[in-house]
């Protein structure tokens, strides 16, 4: 039996202007920002920058907010050389045109100080690597909707930190 599914005018509307929205990916590792940049363009996402380092990034969301053209969501990891993740989310945060700008960190820190330090300096979602592909696909979907952060496996808890939701 063959499955019809139905597609309304109106999600297709909002996925559309989901996939519009402009992403900035942060890591000094080559190989992270690679992975999820593929990851995101499969998933159909059009708007993505890559910086190769944090200092660029800082930069090139200054020079977008300058000019009205605001990214909507920053990933980053947060041990980096120059500006690392904490200063740079306390940079975005603490900064009046880029305030509204939703950050996510991706970090292979797991400490749950570290955690909520980023969730206390306005991350939206904190998710610890290794991670698993279609799980940071709905994080990033859910915090650009505005929406609750899915649970995944290994959520923040007494025994593991994979992610915070705010």
């Amino acid at each position: 039996m063959v499955k019809s599914t139905e597609y309304s005018l109106e999600g297709i509307y909002i996925m559309s202007s989901i996939l519009n929205k402009k992403i900035m990916i942060i890591d000094d590792s080559q190989f992270s920002r690679m992975m999820i940049f593929l990851k995101l363009e499969k998933e159909g996402y059009t708007n993505l920058s890559v910086p190769e380092t944090s200092i660029e990034a800082w930069d090139e969301i200054a020079n977008c907010q300058l000019s009205d053209d605001p990214f909507d969501l920053v990933i980053t990891d947060l041990n980096m050389p120059g500006l690392d993740g904490m200063d740079l989310i306390a940079k975005v945060k603490g900064d009046p045109l880029s305030e509204k700008i939703k950050m996510i960190v991706i970090s292979a820190d797991a400490d749950k100080t570290v955690i909520g330090i980023t969730k206390t300096l306005g991350a939206a979602a904190y998710i610890v690597k290794p991670f698993v592909v279609h799980e940071m696909l709905s994080v990033v979907e859910a915090v650009l909707k505005d929406e609750k952060i899915p649970e995944i496996k290994g959520m923040f808890s007494d025994d593991s930190a994979d992610i915070v939701r705010e």
